[in-house]
């Protein structure tokens, strides 16, 4: 039998609120069906949690790539079995995935960032370069102020291919200052192939780079991916 206080509490969840409030008397089984009920918000919330996450998918902006975990070593495969319980989240802690090209970091990203938004995590991919851009643009024009809006409601955050190509002076003090403060309260996922004492000598600013590393690494896990 159907209990009418669940029932009253679904439809409040979807704002159904002369049934949440009960102004419809759902004691009187002559006019309604409880378990019929029941059924038909069930399925209403199942159908909004559905359309919420192919939302939340499309505005991540997630590349559609499969981390294949067939050749990883036990320790590495542990590592990242404790990543997917994302813990790491919630905790507002953030990653540094190192590796080569082709060793699999934008994959792995894709696939805790794929897990966020299963468990209603907003979550954003973007490149270095155009994380940079947003940066740059986004007081002054309206799509990049959009954007970094976005990002500074979501839990997770993945920045691809950070210093791949050296960074200017101006672009270096940018990202510094948008990662500063989106990185005070949500995750940061930072993809990169150099070895993050090579940051340093990538840049020209060295003082800044080092502010930035002693930021981020405050609270922070380090993954490396190694040739497959």
């Amino acid at each position: 039998m159907a209990d009418i206080v669940e029932i009253r509490e679904m439809a409040q969840r979807l704002n159904l609120w002369n049934v949440a409030k009960g102004y419809i008397d759902l004691n009187n089984e002559k006019l309604s069906n409880l378990d019929y009920l029941k059924m038909v918000l069930e399925k209403e919330l199942e159908l909004r949690e559905a359309q919420k996450h192919i939302k939340m998918r499309k505005a991540s902006k997630l590349p559609n790539k499969v981390f294949d975990e067939s050749n990883l070593n036990k320790g590495l495969k542990w590592q990242i079995k404790q990543l997917y319980q994302l813990t790491w989240i919630d905790e507002e802690q953030n990653i540094i995935l190192l590796g080569k090209c082709g060793t699999g970091k934008t994959s792995l990203a894709v696939q805790m960032g794929e897990l966020a938004i299963n468990n209603g995590y907003k979550t954003y991919y973007v490149s270095f370069d155009n994380f940079i851009s947003v940066a740059e643009e986004k007081d002054t024009i309206p799509k990049a102020e959009a954007t970094f809006s976005y990002m500074k409601e979501c839990d997770l955050i993945i920045i691809d291919d950070v210093f791949y190509v050296e960074p200017t002076r101006a672009e270096l003090q940018a990202f510094y200052r948008a990662v500063s403060f989106l990185n005070e309260t949500r995750s940061i996922i930072f993809i990169t192939n150099r070895e993050i004492s090579a940051w340093i000598d990538a840049v020209e600013d060295k003082h800044l780079c080092q502010t930035l590393l002693d930021r981020v690494m405050v609270n922070c896990q380090i993954v490396r991916l190694t040739d497959r």
